[in-house]
């Protein structure tokens, strides 16, 4: 079949726009490629921080059998690298899109550790019932934190991606605020909430926590230096 090359200029000007991981429909991530899609977000590599960061204080508290909550899901890539290297853990993955949920069941089951992970549809905490009060070790998500100001401002490849999975309000610190007002309810005592954050949000996220009762702060660096991710405990 011919093009001319006014056809073939539109179809790489429209390439352009699209990222590569949709186009390849996968994504690497740590030591494993996952399946993605205009459905989800496209896994970076700095949530590897934050996936590192659950894995060793599991270890180093000795929770054999964690419980984790993980909030915003997409593509599930965070579940499955946890269960992935925390044997025993037993996993809630929510997510507010239903098609951010399909994409991750069909990953979840890929990999093999559909028994160990449950999805549920849900806006952050909205879904969860008295039975998930207070029996968690562990709460991570790495949340929409891009603020109205800052989408604009987006790399159209980035623009791509799920509104719902990036914008956070006027400052980016919607989605980061309700994880710091409500996690307590859901922790066990002893329990830990950890976040991803926006390469300015984090003196402000640790703000959130000690104004919710969260201690023990303590913030890790991403390759570039940025601290990437808070954590708080819930000790009282």
């Amino acid at each position: 079949m011919r093009h001319d090359m006014s056809e073939l200029s539109v179809d790489n000007a429209l390439n352009e726009n699209i990222p590569v991981q949709y186009r390849k429909g996968k994504a690497s991530f740590l030591d494993i490629d996952v399946s993605v899609d205009p459905r989800v977000f496209i896994p970076r590599p700095e949530t590897g921080v934050l996936v590192k960061v659950v894995c060793e204080t599991c270890r180093k508290e000795g929770w054999d059998g964690p419980r984790i909550l993980e909030l915003g899901t997409g593509s599930g890539i965070i579940p499955i690298s946890l269960a992935r290297r925390l044997p025993g853990v037993r996993i809630t993955a929510v997510d507010i899109s239903r098609d951010a949920l399909a994409v991750a069941a069909d990953n979840i089951n890929a990999f093999g550790v559909s028994g160990r992970i449950d999805l549920l549809e849900s806006d952050m905490f909205d879904s969860l019932g008295q039975g998930y009060t207070e029996i968690f070790d562990v709460i991570v998500s790495n949340p929409p934190y891009v603020s109205e100001p800052d989408l604009a401002r987006l790399d159209v490849w980035v623009k791509a991606e799920p509104e719902i999975a990036l914008l956070s309000g006027d400052e980016g610190m919607d989605h980061l605020m309700i994880i710091a007002s409500r996690s307590r309810r859901y922790l066990k005592k002893g329990g830990m909430v950890a976040v991803e954050v926006g390469y300015d949000q984090a003196e402000k996220v640790k703000r959130a926590f000690r104004e919710n009762g969260l201690e023990e702060i303590a913030s890790f660096r991403d390759e570039a230096g940025h601290e990437r991710v808070i954590t708080g405990r819930k000790n009282g």
